[in-house]
């Protein structure tokens, strides 16, 4: 570890896949839907397809080839992209809308809701996310999770990686960017946050993208002399509360 804890306030948190467990919860409802109708799917392709094409959308966004819009849009129009490709499914429009609304109802990992009422002992918590606030706060709800705060990017005009995501979540905190550590399993999110000036905790979440590896785009590598690339590098959320100290 390279930090010193008593210069760290708060703890930003990406939530997709680190805190919420959405592939796991899209499956099982596409799978669900699937049965109810009848019919085969590989609902686990079905739910990797449809957050990567958000990304896509996202990535137009930031581009500027699209006009800004939420997460809800975004996963609503990347619907749309998808849905042709499970054509068994039949997914009318008032089906899609309704299934957009699973992304409000997202499981937590089972390692979380407990650790974060540790965290907030002694650090702010908060959620810094490319998620709507609508989402975050239905499913931190759904998991009985209670922050200090929710900032989402839809109200930055800048979505992460972008520099001044992080650094607009780290001032609406009234912390300095070196007083904040961002908290991922997501090696480039992390990356980017490190380098608008934050602190950076690792936390595996090996199973994010289905039951096999998570892949190397997710995993941190380590710096030329062989230390870490980021500051706390977690085995699991207890293990992060252990090595934060609380």
């Amino acid at each position: 570890m390279t930090v010193d804890l008593g210069k760290i306030r708060a703890l930003t948190f990406d939530v997709g896949g680190t805190v919420f467990d959405w592939h796991h919860g899209i499956r099982d409802e596409v799978a669900r839907l699937a049965a109810a109708r009848g019919v085969s799917v590989d609902a686990a392709k079905f739910a990797n397809e449809w957050r990567r094409e958000m990304f896509v959308q996202l990535g137009q966004v930031r581009g500027g080839t699209l006009p800004w819009m939420n997460a809800d849009e975004l996963h609503r129009r990347a619907l749309d992209v998808v849905a042709p490709n499970h054509a068994a499914l039949a997914l009318s429009e008032d089906d899609r809308d309704a299934l957009n609304t699973i992304w409000h109802r997202l499981g937590a990992w089972p390692d979380f809701p407990a650790t974060l009422p540790r965290l907030r002992q002694r650090y702010t918590t908060t959620v810094l996310t490319v998620l709507s606030f609508a989402i975050v706060v239905d499913s931190s709800k759904h998991n009985g999770l209670s922050w200090d705060a929710i900032t989402s990017c839809e109200v930055f005009d800048h979505y992460k990686p972008d520099k001044e995501a992080y650094l607009r979540g780290v001032k609406l905190l009234g912390v300095k960017p070196e007083e904040a550590m961002m908290v991922a399993c997501h090696a480039g999110d992390l990356r980017a946050a490190a380098a608008a000036g934050l602190h950076t905790a690792y936390v595996p979440r090996p199973t994010e993208s289905g039951d096999g590896p998570a892949g190397d785009i997710f995993a941190p590598a380590n710096r030329a002399d062989g230390t870490p690339e980021f500051d706390v590098v977690a085995a699991d959320f207890p293990d992060l509360a252990t090595r934060l100290g609380v």
